[in-house]
């Protein structure tokens, strides 16, 4: 008894002390393909995390939702006068504009002031054809004009609702430009999409990867050493402004461990190998079992987001026709044959709130009245049978010869996602489905030959999770414009494929009510439209689960901020005399 105790107070006791050099070790199940790329071309969950150590914006938001500013001198309001609102003789907003100030001391990682030029910059890139941005929404309707050396106004027309909330990119135009304009001369007038896209590749890459780290950045952090399949390490940024006080009290050096099997992630916390573990990681079950087995050498959070996990039905391509992908009705009969209340009992003791639209419980646009689709049997036969698909005689459903078997894939490695896909594969077996799961690396599935390229038949469905600040919603996922295809460099996220009239004409006029009653009322017709059509089948509302060993202070995160590197300048050892500034909720 004396021994164990002994060691139990040793454990707890080195812990608390945090590691003697002051650094940081984080364990996640992926790795980026690429890092502080301004454009956000690459918009895995585990970029954005990391992005968050490197970058700066001239506001951020902290855990409750407050804007505060970072490398502007204050935050824009209409009671200070730099937030503008202009309408017109009805009363109806038609331009609005943000007014900032660069900090003097704003430099980037190599001394160099941040200027305005560098925002410019980012804006111009944001709005070119030939970048692959997600989306270039509000941008593409920003204008920059210049006040004098240090303040410049952004313009939104037609307006932007969080023009205030939001802080435009900003990329090192002394270093990139050059490189940039090499791009601009040799695609300017290159008809290929193709050949754009891999003379982007070349660009972005020689800026952003492990053989090509960033040169220099803006955040508290800089990238040190990238060896691929293994780490990424960051060291503390010198002339970032924003430091805490006595900044050598907070960590010095950051490492991201890559460790893609989540059960060998699950023993490397038990074993007191990692310090945390990043939002991109555990399970929901290796949480609860983590939980269960703390003995004060870490702690387990549970923290309520806005991560939806669904499943994207491809309504692209020849092969989604002739399986009647492009209908809803099919989509309806796969999400009637499956019972995902009972899912979410079994896997996550009902914790996990099943989700009948992308909008979370958590945002106040959230309707809560559409069609719930609990489990229907019957219903999914029937409308299997409107399509005029019926039992063969293996029992699989079939159609003018073809069987009703559907390719059905997530990210390899996640045992969560993959108990999902035996659980669901049963229950559409049950009614006639043929699933065949086809599971490959983050790196394929987010990379840029498989979602985003839906027509090329490589995938039927595809099990993902997108993470959004409900803050602000805009529903720009569904547009009809964000389908990636060839002709827009495969940018936009709406990979299913869906597109409704109605819906992309309440999206456009959702962006500009800024009538929060009357914005309420177009989201509740909006989510009714999806909800009834489903592209995505939808699943549940993840909580993120993630260990922090006592005496790690400020590594904390909310559904608005995300990730525990918003507050990345301020992360530190208590035992060292970094002072906590915020809790973990």
């Amino acid at each position: 008894m004396k021994k164990t105790f002994a060691l139990t107070a040793f454990l707890l006791g080195a812990a608390l002390a945090g590691p003697a050099n002051n650094s940081l070790v984080v364990g996640t199940s992926q790795e980026p393909p690429n890092i502080y790329d301004p454009w956000n071309t690459n918009n895995l969950a585990i970029t954005s995390e990391i992005n968050g150590y490197m970058g700066a914006g001239l506001t951020y938001q902290d855990d409750n939702g407050d804007t505060k500013a970072d490398i502007a001198t204050r935050v824009p309001t209409l009671a200070n006068g730099d937030y503008k609102v202009v309408k017109d003789a009805k009363g109806d907003v038609i331009r609005n504009s943000v007014t900032y100030t660069i900090r003097k001391d704003a430099k980037w990682s190599d001394g160099t002031p941040i200027k305005v030029a560098d925002f410019q910059f980012w804006l111009k890139l944001e709005n070119d054809d030939r970048v692959p941005v997600p989306s270039r929404d509000p941008w593409d309707r920003a204008k920059i004009t210049v006040n004098d050396t240090d303040t410049f106004t952004i313009t939104f027309e037609p307006p932007y609702l969080f023009a205030d909330q939001v802080s435009p990119g900003l990329a090192p135009s002394h270093i990139m430009g050059s490189a940039f304009n090499t791009f601009d001369t040799k695609t300017k007038n290159e008809k290929d999409a193709k050949v754009v896209n891999e003379e982007w590749k070349k660009f972005i890459s020689s800026f952003t990867t492990a053989r090509n780290l960033p040169k220099v950045v803006a955040g508290p952090f800089k990238p040190t050493a990238w060896r691929t399949g293994n780490s990424l390490t960051m060291t503390r940024n010198p002339v970032y402004w924003n430091q805490p006080k006595n900044p050598d009290n907070y960590v010095q050096t950051v490492t991201y461990r890559f460790i893609p099997n989540t059960n060998t992630l699950k023993v490397n916390i038990l074993s007191g190998q990692l310090d945390a573990v990043s939002a991109v990681g555990l399970t929901f079950d290796q949480g609860t079992d983590l939980a269960r087995n703390e003995r004060n050498k870490y702690k387990t959070y549970f923290v309520s987001g806005a991560v939806w996990e669904h499943i994207d039905i491809n309504a692209r391509g020849q092969r989604a026709k002739d399986l009647d992908l492009d209908d809803p009705r099919m989509r309806q009969a796969l999400l009637y044959a499956i019972d995902r209340d009972a899912l979410t009992k079994a896997l996550f003791q009902g914790k996990q709130a099943v989700s009948n639209s992308w909008i979370g419980p958590v945002s106040k646009l959230y309707k809560k009245d559409v069609n719930d689709y609990n489990v229907n049997v019957a219903k999914a036969k029937q409308l299997f049978a409107a399509l005029g698909w019926t039992p063969g005689s293996d029992g699989v459903l079939q159609k003018g010869g073809k069987k009703l078997t559907l390719n059905f894939s997530t990210t390899a490695g996640n045992s969560t996602r993959e108990r999902v896909q035996q659980i669901l594969q049963a229950q559409w077996k049950a009614v006639g489905v043929q699933v065949n799961i086809q599971n490959y690396p983050a790196s394929v599935i987010f990379g840029p030959d498989f979602l985003s390229k839906g027509e090329s038949g490589k995938w039927d469905m595809a099990m993902y999770a997108w993470s959004n600040n409900p803050v602000f919603e805009e529903g720009n996922l569904w547009k009809s414009e964000g389908i990636p295809t060839a002709a827009n460099g495969y940018s936009g996220q709406n990979n299913p494929g869906w597109s409704n009239a109605e819906y992309d004409k309440l999206y456009k006029q959702a962006r500009v009510e800024f009538n929060q009653a009357d914005r309420i009322k177009l989201f509740d017709r909006m989510q009714a439209i999806w909800n009834a059509e489903v592209p995505s089948l939808p699943l549940y509302f993840r909580v993120n689960v993630y260990t922090k060993v006592p005496g790690l202070v400020n590594y904390t995160f909310s559904a608005i901020t995300q990730y525990p590197s918003w507050n990345a300048a301020n992360i530190g050892w208590a035992s060292k005399g970094a002072v906590e500034e915020y809790k973990q909720k």
